[in-house]
């Protein structure tokens, strides 16, 4: 039986290969594995303007599901992408849906797990899109005004990663320093890039996002081990 922990999956509908390679992964768990989501299953697209279709048209919804079904442990943290779908994910998914912090021991190994955007290190501007309001206005956006905006936002991400990413991870690891004494790993996501330091203490661990590559953490009786498969430059995601 081994623990595992993934974020940043961004699931949407217009993204099927990133859903696909997801479903493959999920079908490797046992039936006596766990699964933690550290939030942003699903991207905002997905919750805003995709929900509706359930799980039919989306193979990482659909083998979660299976996984439940079959006796998984599946845990899902809300991110700041979908910290709305909380009930899509208990009815559809049959999944726990937990707030964090989350704190967890695993194999003898206290975890401290959060999402990582109430952590600061993000635009401020950002923190209005995680409102109800907006996504009730994205909702009823015109398709090509929503679909104008989705590029836009995008875009400026890919620009500004290196800089954002900087600035993320001197906050967590201020934060993973103030965690002394209550955890032996404190892991994060919000990053899409993996990070792993076994020597500080806390250990930071982000697993990273599913763009361009999987990743994740796994955790039996030899430790936590942090692994990313790299995707061929061609594969798109």
């Amino acid at each position: 039986m081994s623990s595992y922990f993934t974020s940043d999956v961004h699931l949407r509908l217009d993204r099927p290969e990133r859903g696909r390679r997801f479903a493959r992964w999920v079908k490797t768990l046992g039936k006596d594995d766990s699964l933690t989501i550290v939030g942003d299953l699903c991207d905002f697209w997905f919750a805003a303007r995709q929900s509706q279709t359930g799980l039919k048209s989306c193979p990482g919804l659909r083998a979660l599901a299976d996984f439940r079904a079959n006796g998984g442990q599946l845990t899902i943290m809300p991110g700041n992408h979908d910290g709305w779908l909380g009930p899509f994910y208990e009815n559809e998914l049959g999944a726990r849906f937990a707030p964090e912090p989350l704190e967890v021991e695993v194999y003898g190994l206290r975890f401290l797990i959060r999402h990582g955007h109430l952590l600061g290190g993000h635009p401020v501007w950002k923190r209005g899109m995680e409102s109800r309001s907006f996504l009730t206005a994205f909702q009823n956006l015109p398709p090509q005004l929503a679909s104008f905006f989705d590029h836009c936002l995008e875009r400026r991400n890919k620009k500004k990663s290196e800089a954002d990413v900087t600035r993320q991870l001197a906050t967590y690891r201020r934060y993973a320093r103030s965690c002394v004494g209550q955890a032996d790993v404190v892991l994060l996501g919000h990053v899409h890039r993996s990070f792993d330091d076994p020597e500080s203490s806390p250990r930071l661990i982000i697993p990273g996002g599913w763009f361009g590559q999987s990743s994740f953490v796994k955790v039996d009786p030899f430790g936590a081990s942090s692994i990313v498969e790299t995707l061929p430059p061609s594969t798109t995601c």
